[in-house]
Protein backbone atom coordinates (compact mmCIF):
# COMPACT_ATOMS: atom_id res chain seq x y z
CA UNK A 1 0.00 0.00 0.00
CA UNK A 2 1.14 3.44 -1.12
CA UNK A 3 1.38 6.97 1.18
CA UNK A 4 -0.92 8.36 -1.61
CA UNK A 5 -3.91 6.13 -0.05
CA UNK A 6 -3.77 7.18 3.48
CA UNK A 7 -3.70 10.61 2.37
CA UNK A 8 -6.77 11.40 4.10
CA UNK A 9 -4.83 11.00 7.62
CA UNK A 10 -2.39 13.69 6.83
CA UNK A 11 -5.15 16.51 6.46
CA UNK A 12 -5.73 16.38 10.20
CA UNK A 13 -5.13 19.71 10.62
CA UNK A 14 -7.71 21.05 7.98
CA UNK A 15 -10.84 21.59 9.54
CA UNK A 16 -13.46 18.60 9.35
CA UNK A 17 -15.52 18.00 6.50
CA UNK A 18 -19.78 17.78 6.64
CA UNK A 19 -21.02 14.04 7.02
CA UNK A 20 -22.55 14.61 3.14
CA UNK A 21 -18.64 15.21 1.48
CA UNK A 22 -17.25 12.47 3.27
CA UNK A 23 -19.99 10.22 2.37
CA UNK A 24 -19.50 11.25 -1.02
CA UNK A 25 -15.84 11.58 -1.15
CA UNK A 26 -14.51 8.25 0.00
CA UNK A 27 -11.66 6.77 -1.83
CA UNK A 28 -10.85 3.15 -2.04
CA UNK A 29 -7.64 2.22 -1.78
CA UNK A 30 -5.09 0.50 -4.67
CA UNK A 31 -5.21 -3.00 -5.17
CA UNK A 32 -2.10 -4.57 -4.16
CA UNK A 33 -0.04 -6.47 -7.17
CA UNK A 34 -0.25 -10.48 -6.26
CA UNK A 35 -2.38 -10.10 -3.29
CA UNK A 36 -5.02 -12.25 -4.99
CA UNK A 37 -3.00 -15.06 -6.17
CA UNK A 38 0.68 -16.25 -5.33
CA UNK A 39 2.83 -13.69 -5.11
CA UNK A 40 4.90 -13.08 -8.24
CA UNK A 41 7.55 -11.18 -7.38
CA UNK A 42 10.90 -13.11 -7.75
CA UNK A 43 9.05 -16.10 -8.85
CA UNK A 44 9.02 -16.28 -12.49
CA UNK A 45 8.82 -19.86 -13.25
CA UNK A 46 5.82 -22.12 -10.94
CA UNK A 47 8.03 -25.09 -9.50
CA UNK A 48 6.70 -28.81 -11.06
CA UNK A 49 3.64 -30.71 -10.62
CA UNK A 50 4.02 -34.53 -9.02
CA UNK A 51 4.88 -36.92 -11.49
CA UNK A 52 5.73 -34.64 -13.82
CA UNK A 53 10.00 -34.92 -13.33
CA UNK A 54 12.04 -34.51 -16.32
CA UNK A 55 13.69 -37.20 -18.19
CA UNK A 56 17.26 -37.44 -17.42
CA UNK A 57 19.24 -38.67 -20.61
CA UNK A 58 21.25 -42.16 -19.45
CA UNK A 59 24.64 -42.73 -19.46
CA UNK A 60 27.10 -45.13 -18.79
CA UNK A 61 26.22 -48.54 -16.36
CA UNK A 62 22.89 -46.86 -16.43
CA UNK A 63 23.40 -43.55 -13.92
CA UNK A 64 21.93 -40.19 -15.34
CA UNK A 65 23.87 -37.20 -16.99
CA UNK A 66 25.90 -35.33 -14.53
CA UNK A 67 25.67 -32.39 -16.44
CA UNK A 68 21.60 -32.51 -17.19
CA UNK A 69 20.92 -33.34 -13.10
CA UNK A 70 22.98 -30.33 -11.67
CA UNK A 71 21.32 -27.96 -14.11
CA UNK A 72 18.32 -29.61 -12.86
CA UNK A 73 19.32 -28.99 -9.16
CA UNK A 74 20.66 -25.38 -9.77
CA UNK A 75 16.95 -24.77 -11.56
CA UNK A 76 15.11 -26.23 -8.58
CA UNK A 77 17.39 -24.28 -6.27
CA UNK A 78 17.09 -21.16 -8.16
CA UNK A 79 13.53 -21.79 -8.02
CA UNK A 80 13.06 -22.14 -4.15
CA UNK A 81 15.54 -19.00 -3.54
CA UNK A 82 12.64 -17.47 -5.78
CA UNK A 83 9.69 -18.65 -3.37
CA UNK A 84 11.97 -18.00 -0.36
CA UNK A 85 12.09 -14.07 -2.24
CA UNK A 86 8.46 -13.81 -2.84
CA UNK A 87 7.87 -14.87 1.00
CA UNK A 88 9.91 -12.33 1.94
CA UNK A 89 8.49 -9.75 0.08
CA UNK A 90 4.91 -11.09 1.41
CA UNK A 91 6.45 -10.56 5.07
CA UNK A 92 7.65 -7.11 4.25
CA UNK A 93 4.22 -6.04 2.56
CA UNK A 94 2.52 -7.12 5.60
CA UNK A 95 4.72 -5.37 8.19
CA UNK A 96 4.36 -2.45 5.91
CA UNK A 97 0.63 -2.66 6.16
CA UNK A 98 0.67 -3.44 10.18
CA UNK A 99 2.93 -0.32 10.73
CA UNK A 100 0.66 1.92 8.43
CA UNK A 101 -2.23 0.26 10.39
CA UNK A 102 -0.42 1.83 14.06
CA UNK A 103 0.77 4.58 12.58
CA UNK A 104 -3.20 5.72 11.96
CA UNK A 105 -3.87 4.32 15.87
CA UNK A 106 -1.30 6.18 16.78
CA UNK A 107 -2.42 9.87 14.82
CA UNK A 108 -6.11 8.76 15.76
CA UNK A 109 -4.68 8.72 19.20
CA UNK A 110 -3.73 12.18 19.29
CA UNK A 111 -6.72 14.01 19.02
CA UNK A 112 -9.04 15.00 22.78
CA UNK A 113 -11.13 11.95 22.24
CA UNK A 114 -9.87 8.28 21.66
CA UNK A 115 -11.69 7.85 17.77
CA UNK A 116 -13.28 4.53 16.87
CA UNK A 117 -13.31 3.09 13.23
CA UNK A 118 -17.18 4.59 13.27
CA UNK A 119 -16.18 7.97 14.64
CA UNK A 120 -13.45 8.32 11.53
CA UNK A 121 -16.59 8.17 8.88
CA UNK A 122 -16.99 6.05 5.69
CA UNK A 123 -14.06 6.84 3.99
CA UNK A 124 -11.95 6.06 6.75
CA UNK A 125 -13.56 2.79 8.16
CA UNK A 126 -13.57 1.15 3.99
CA UNK A 127 -9.67 2.10 4.03
CA UNK A 128 -9.17 0.07 7.34
CA UNK A 129 -11.11 -2.69 6.27
CA UNK A 130 -9.59 -2.68 2.91
CA UNK A 131 -6.13 -2.53 4.29
CA UNK A 132 -6.88 -5.38 6.79
CA UNK A 133 -8.15 -7.86 4.27
CA UNK A 134 -5.64 -7.06 1.71
CA UNK A 135 -2.81 -8.21 4.87
CA UNK A 136 -4.47 -11.02 5.71
CA UNK A 137 -5.03 -12.30 1.80
CA UNK A 138 -1.07 -11.25 1.41
CA UNK A 139 -0.52 -13.47 3.94
CA UNK A 140 -2.58 -16.42 3.36
CA UNK A 141 -1.06 -16.26 -0.74
CA UNK A 142 2.55 -16.29 1.11
CA UNK A 143 1.90 -19.12 2.97
CA UNK A 144 0.06 -20.69 0.47
CA UNK A 145 2.85 -20.51 -2.04
CA UNK A 146 5.22 -21.35 0.66
CA UNK A 147 3.86 -24.61 1.60
CA UNK A 148 3.26 -25.82 -2.62
CA UNK A 149 7.14 -24.62 -2.89
CA UNK A 150 8.02 -26.59 0.26
CA UNK A 151 6.27 -29.75 -1.10
CA UNK A 152 7.74 -29.68 -4.38
CA UNK A 153 11.55 -29.43 -3.16
CA UNK A 154 9.91 -32.54 -1.07
CA UNK A 155 9.08 -34.81 -4.08
CA UNK A 156 12.28 -33.56 -6.31
CA UNK A 157 14.60 -34.78 -3.11
CA UNK A 158 12.74 -38.20 -2.85
CA UNK A 159 13.00 -38.53 -6.72
CA UNK A 160 16.31 -37.81 -6.37
CA UNK A 161 17.13 -40.19 -4.18
CA UNK A 162 14.86 -43.40 -5.60
CA UNK A 163 16.46 -43.05 -8.45
CA UNK A 164 20.34 -43.38 -6.66
CA UNK A 165 18.86 -46.31 -5.18
CA UNK A 166 18.14 -47.79 -8.47
CA UNK A 167 20.84 -46.79 -9.83
CA UNK A 168 22.96 -48.88 -7.22
CA UNK A 169 20.88 -51.80 -7.31
CA UNK A 170 21.68 -51.98 -11.09
CA UNK A 171 25.45 -51.60 -10.39
CA UNK A 172 25.49 -54.62 -7.57
CA UNK A 173 23.28 -56.67 -10.00
CA UNK A 174 25.71 -55.81 -13.11
CA UNK A 175 28.59 -56.69 -10.41
CA UNK A 176 27.44 -60.18 -9.54
CA UNK A 177 26.74 -61.00 -13.21
CA UNK A 178 30.49 -60.17 -13.65
CA UNK A 179 31.48 -61.95 -10.83
CA UNK A 180 29.55 -64.90 -12.09
CA UNK A 181 31.10 -64.94 -15.80
CA UNK A 182 34.75 -64.81 -14.25
CA UNK A 183 33.85 -67.91 -12.13
CA UNK A 184 32.93 -69.77 -15.04
CA UNK A 185 35.59 -68.84 -16.84
CA UNK A 186 37.92 -69.98 -14.58
CA UNK A 187 36.52 -72.90 -14.03
CA UNK A 188 36.47 -74.10 -17.81
CA UNK A 189 40.66 -72.76 -17.80
CA UNK A 190 41.27 -75.77 -14.68
CA UNK A 191 39.75 -78.45 -16.73
CA UNK A 192 41.39 -77.69 -19.90
CA UNK A 193 44.89 -76.86 -18.14
CA UNK A 194 45.24 -80.18 -15.90
CA UNK A 195 49.12 -80.18 -16.24
CA UNK A 196 49.46 -76.99 -14.70
CA UNK A 197 47.21 -77.08 -12.03
CA UNK A 198 49.04 -75.67 -9.04
CA UNK A 199 50.41 -72.77 -10.76
CA UNK A 200 47.19 -72.26 -11.90
CA UNK A 201 45.09 -72.51 -8.78
CA UNK A 202 47.85 -70.28 -6.85
CA UNK A 203 46.87 -67.79 -9.34
CA UNK A 204 43.54 -68.48 -9.44
CA UNK A 205 43.94 -68.18 -5.26
CA UNK A 206 45.16 -64.74 -5.68
CA UNK A 207 42.65 -62.77 -8.34
CA UNK A 208 39.91 -64.57 -6.06
CA UNK A 209 41.72 -62.45 -2.77
CA UNK A 210 41.76 -59.33 -5.25
CA UNK A 211 38.50 -59.81 -6.49
CA UNK A 212 37.15 -60.12 -2.91
CA UNK A 213 39.31 -57.08 -1.63
CA UNK A 214 37.72 -54.92 -4.81
CA UNK A 215 34.33 -56.01 -3.87
CA UNK A 216 34.87 -54.73 0.00
CA UNK A 217 36.19 -52.28 -1.52
CA UNK A 218 33.05 -51.06 -3.08
CA UNK A 219 31.10 -52.22 -1.01
CA UNK A 220 32.29 -49.63 1.74
CA UNK A 221 32.93 -47.46 -0.87
CA UNK A 222 29.52 -47.58 -1.72
CA UNK A 223 28.20 -47.64 2.08
CA UNK A 224 30.16 -44.21 2.66
CA UNK A 225 28.82 -42.79 -0.16
CA UNK A 226 25.01 -43.47 0.97
CA UNK A 227 25.23 -42.96 4.25
CA UNK A 228 26.91 -39.28 3.66
CA UNK A 229 24.44 -38.78 1.38
CA UNK A 230 21.84 -39.36 3.67
CA UNK A 231 23.38 -38.15 6.72
CA UNK A 232 23.13 -34.64 4.54
CA UNK A 233 19.46 -35.52 3.69
CA UNK A 234 18.80 -35.76 7.33
CA UNK A 235 20.93 -33.02 8.13
CA UNK A 236 18.59 -30.75 5.81
CA UNK A 237 15.12 -32.30 6.87
CA UNK A 238 16.43 -31.51 10.83
CA UNK A 239 17.37 -28.09 9.81
CA UNK A 240 14.08 -27.60 7.60
CA UNK A 241 11.93 -28.35 10.76
CA UNK A 242 14.13 -26.43 13.03
CA UNK A 243 13.58 -23.28 10.76
CA UNK A 244 9.73 -24.47 10.56
CA UNK A 245 9.73 -24.30 14.36
CA UNK A 246 11.27 -21.47 14.65
CA UNK A 247 9.09 -19.66 12.19
CA UNK A 248 6.25 -20.97 13.96
CA UNK A 249 7.64 -19.50 17.56
CA UNK A 250 8.37 -16.41 16.04
CA UNK A 251 5.01 -16.01 14.25
CA UNK A 252 3.34 -16.97 17.41
CA UNK A 253 5.25 -13.99 19.63
CA UNK A 254 4.16 -11.97 17.32
CA UNK A 255 0.64 -12.54 16.92
CA UNK A 256 0.65 -12.40 21.04
CA UNK A 257 2.17 -9.44 21.20
CA UNK A 258 -0.29 -8.01 18.42
CA UNK A 259 -3.59 -9.41 20.18
CA UNK A 260 -1.99 -8.14 23.93
CA UNK A 261 -2.18 -4.60 22.39
CA UNK A 262 -5.91 -5.33 20.85
CA UNK A 263 -7.08 -7.28 23.38
CA UNK A 264 -8.96 -4.44 24.96
CA UNK A 265 -11.62 -4.22 22.08
CA UNK A 266 -10.95 -7.89 20.76
CA UNK A 267 -11.29 -10.17 23.63
CA UNK A 268 -13.17 -13.50 23.29
CA UNK A 269 -11.52 -12.80 19.17
CA UNK A 270 -8.11 -12.89 20.54
CA UNK A 271 -8.37 -15.72 22.67
CA UNK A 272 -9.66 -17.80 20.01
CA UNK A 273 -7.52 -16.82 17.72
CA UNK A 274 -4.57 -17.38 20.18
CA UNK A 275 -5.56 -20.62 20.81
CA UNK A 276 -5.95 -21.66 17.05
CA UNK A 277 -2.07 -19.83 16.37
CA UNK A 278 -0.65 -21.90 19.68
CA UNK A 279 -2.44 -25.37 18.81
CA UNK A 280 -1.26 -24.62 15.05
CA UNK A 281 2.70 -23.93 16.30
CA UNK A 282 2.80 -27.04 18.73
CA UNK A 283 1.04 -29.55 16.06
CA UNK A 284 4.03 -28.23 13.42
CA UNK A 285 6.43 -28.51 16.13
CA UNK A 286 5.66 -32.01 16.69
CA UNK A 287 5.34 -32.80 13.19
CA UNK A 288 8.82 -31.37 11.95
CA UNK A 289 10.38 -33.25 15.07
CA UNK A 290 8.11 -36.43 13.74
CA UNK A 291 9.87 -36.02 10.66
CA UNK A 292 13.26 -35.85 11.92
CA UNK A 293 12.96 -39.15 14.15
CA UNK A 294 11.80 -40.68 11.38
CA UNK A 295 14.72 -40.37 8.88
CA UNK A 296 17.01 -40.93 11.79
CA UNK A 297 15.89 -44.11 12.24
CA UNK A 298 15.64 -44.47 8.14
CA UNK A 299 19.22 -43.94 8.41
CA UNK A 300 20.34 -46.80 11.06
CA UNK A 301 17.87 -49.41 9.48
CA UNK A 302 20.05 -48.42 5.75
CA UNK A 303 23.24 -49.17 7.38
CA UNK A 304 22.68 -51.98 9.12
CA UNK A 305 21.25 -53.51 5.98
CA UNK A 306 24.21 -52.33 3.72
CA UNK A 307 26.95 -53.64 6.77
CA UNK A 308 25.13 -57.02 6.48
CA UNK A 309 24.84 -57.28 2.93
CA UNK A 310 28.69 -56.28 2.55
CA UNK A 311 29.36 -59.51 5.24
CA UNK A 312 27.53 -61.99 2.72
CA UNK A 313 29.63 -60.75 -0.13
CA UNK A 314 33.24 -61.07 1.05
CA UNK A 315 31.69 -64.87 3.27
CA UNK A 316 30.62 -65.67 -0.84
CA UNK A 317 33.57 -64.65 -2.27
CA UNK A 318 35.44 -66.32 -0.01
CA UNK A 319 33.60 -69.34 -0.73
CA UNK A 320 34.14 -69.97 -3.84
CA UNK A 321 37.91 -68.67 -3.49
CA UNK A 322 38.13 -71.72 -1.21
CA UNK A 323 36.07 -73.84 -3.54
CA UNK A 324 38.15 -73.48 -6.28
CA UNK A 325 41.53 -74.00 -4.84
CA UNK A 326 40.09 -77.38 -2.99
CA UNK A 327 39.27 -78.35 -6.87
CA UNK A 328 42.47 -77.36 -8.43
CA UNK A 329 44.66 -79.63 -5.47
CA UNK A 330 42.41 -82.49 -5.87
CA UNK A 331 42.92 -82.53 -9.73
CA UNK A 332 46.46 -81.98 -9.02
CA UNK A 333 47.02 -84.91 -6.60
CA UNK A 334 44.42 -87.33 -8.84
CA UNK A 335 47.33 -85.93 -11.76
CA UNK A 336 50.45 -87.29 -9.78
CA UNK A 337 48.82 -90.42 -8.62
CA UNK A 338 47.78 -91.63 -12.00
CA UNK A 339 51.51 -90.52 -13.38
CA UNK A 340 53.19 -92.08 -10.35
CA UNK A 341 51.09 -95.46 -10.83
CA UNK A 342 51.76 -95.54 -14.96
CA UNK A 343 55.47 -95.06 -14.27
CA UNK A 344 55.66 -98.09 -11.81
CA UNK A 345 53.99 -100.23 -14.22
CA UNK A 346 56.35 -99.32 -17.26
CA UNK A 347 58.68 -99.82 -14.51
CA UNK A 348 57.69 -103.30 -14.20
CA UNK A 349 57.90 -104.31 -17.69
CA UNK A 350 61.43 -102.72 -18.36
CA UNK A 351 62.71 -104.91 -15.20
CA UNK A 352 60.73 -107.83 -16.33
CA UNK A 353 62.36 -107.65 -19.65
CA UNK A 354 65.69 -107.37 -18.74
CA UNK A 355 65.86 -110.17 -16.50
CA UNK A 356 64.49 -111.94 -19.47
CA UNK A 357 67.27 -110.86 -21.36
CA UNK A 358 69.92 -111.40 -19.16
CA UNK A 359 68.68 -115.25 -18.96
CA UNK A 360 68.90 -115.37 -22.40
CA UNK A 361 72.48 -114.04 -22.40
CA UNK A 362 73.77 -116.53 -19.63
CA UNK A 363 72.24 -119.02 -21.75
CA UNK A 364 74.12 -118.37 -25.11
CA UNK A 365 77.34 -117.80 -23.47
CA UNK A 366 76.95 -121.31 -21.87
CA UNK A 367 76.30 -122.48 -25.31
CA UNK A 368 79.26 -120.55 -26.81
CA UNK A 369 81.85 -121.94 -24.14
CA UNK A 370 80.38 -125.47 -24.84
CA UNK A 371 81.26 -124.67 -28.49
CA UNK A 372 84.59 -123.66 -27.81
CA UNK A 373 85.62 -126.82 -25.69
CA UNK A 374 84.13 -128.97 -28.37
CA UNK A 375 86.24 -127.03 -30.74
CA UNK A 376 89.41 -127.71 -28.99
CA UNK A 377 88.71 -130.88 -28.13
CA UNK A 378 88.94 -131.89 -31.81
CA UNK A 379 92.62 -130.33 -31.87
CA UNK A 380 93.54 -132.96 -29.05
CA UNK A 381 92.86 -136.14 -30.54
CA UNK A 382 96.39 -138.18 -31.41
CA UNK A 383 94.44 -140.91 -34.24
CA UNK A 384 92.97 -138.89 -37.21
CA UNK A 385 91.06 -142.18 -37.72
CA UNK A 386 89.16 -142.30 -34.60
CA UNK A 387 87.66 -138.29 -35.83
CA UNK A 388 84.82 -139.42 -37.51
CA UNK A 389 83.91 -137.28 -40.46
CA UNK A 390 81.37 -134.56 -39.68
CA UNK A 391 77.80 -134.62 -39.88
CA UNK A 392 76.68 -132.39 -42.74
CA UNK A 393 74.47 -129.65 -41.46
CA UNK A 394 71.41 -129.62 -43.07
CA UNK A 395 69.99 -126.34 -44.49
CA UNK A 396 67.46 -126.23 -41.98
CA UNK A 397 69.76 -126.31 -38.90
CA UNK A 398 71.98 -123.63 -40.92
CA UNK A 399 68.22 -121.16 -41.06
CA UNK A 400 68.17 -121.87 -37.25
CA UNK A 401 72.33 -121.31 -36.49
CA UNK A 402 72.09 -118.07 -38.62
CA UNK A 403 68.80 -117.13 -36.40
CA UNK A 404 70.50 -118.01 -33.59
CA UNK A 405 73.72 -116.06 -33.83
CA UNK A 406 71.88 -112.98 -35.38
CA UNK A 407 69.53 -113.20 -31.93
CA UNK A 408 72.77 -113.50 -29.89
CA UNK A 409 74.60 -110.85 -31.36
CA UNK A 410 71.29 -108.46 -31.03
CA UNK A 411 70.65 -109.62 -27.65
CA UNK A 412 74.02 -108.77 -26.01
CA UNK A 413 74.02 -105.30 -27.69
CA UNK A 414 70.44 -104.32 -26.62
CA UNK A 415 71.42 -106.20 -22.68
CA UNK A 416 74.89 -104.39 -23.05
CA UNK A 417 73.40 -101.02 -24.14
CA UNK A 418 70.53 -101.37 -21.32
CA UNK A 419 72.87 -102.25 -18.18
CA UNK A 420 73.04 -98.68 -17.08
CA UNK A 421 69.07 -98.58 -15.91
CA UNK A 422 68.68 -98.34 -12.46
CA UNK A 423 65.92 -99.59 -10.51
CA UNK A 424 65.16 -95.77 -9.87
CA UNK A 425 62.70 -94.77 -12.48
CA UNK A 426 62.00 -91.46 -11.91
CA UNK A 427 62.82 -90.34 -15.36
CA UNK A 428 60.40 -92.50 -17.05
CA UNK A 429 58.22 -91.23 -19.89
CA UNK A 430 57.36 -94.35 -22.03
CA UNK A 431 58.88 -98.06 -23.29
CA UNK A 432 61.74 -97.02 -25.49
CA UNK A 433 61.56 -98.03 -28.97
CA UNK A 434 64.13 -100.95 -28.76
CA UNK A 435 61.64 -102.95 -26.52
CA UNK A 436 58.80 -102.29 -28.52
CA UNK A 437 60.43 -103.58 -31.42
CA UNK A 438 62.50 -106.00 -29.47
CA UNK A 439 59.39 -108.22 -28.40
CA UNK A 440 58.21 -110.01 -31.40
CA UNK A 441 61.89 -111.27 -32.96
CA UNK A 442 62.32 -112.37 -29.13
CA UNK A 443 59.06 -114.36 -29.53
CA UNK A 444 59.93 -115.75 -33.41
CA UNK A 445 63.40 -117.14 -31.49
CA UNK A 446 61.20 -119.15 -29.25
CA UNK A 447 58.76 -120.35 -31.75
Amino acid sequence: MTNEGLSIFNEASEPRKNPEQDSTETQVLPRVPGASGSPSSGHNSPPPAPGSLPAFPVVRRGGYDPGTVNARVQQLLQANGQGQSALRNAQRRIAELERQVNDLKATAAQGNEAPSYASLGGRASAMLRLAEEEAAAVKEAAEKEAAVIREAAQREAAAAKASAQRDIESLRTTHYKEIDDHREKVTSEVQQARKMVQAESEELLAAAKREADQIRLAVQQEVTQLRTSTQREVEKARAGADREVQEARRMLAVERERLAREAADHHDQAMAETTRIVTEGETRAADAEERARIAAQHVADQRAELAKESEGIIARARRDAEAILSKARAEADHLASTATVEAEKGHAIIKAEVDRLTKRRDAIAAQLSSLTDLVSGFGKTEDPAELEAPKPITEEEDIVDGELVDQVEESVTVVDSEDGLGDDYDDYDEPSEKTAIREPETAKSER
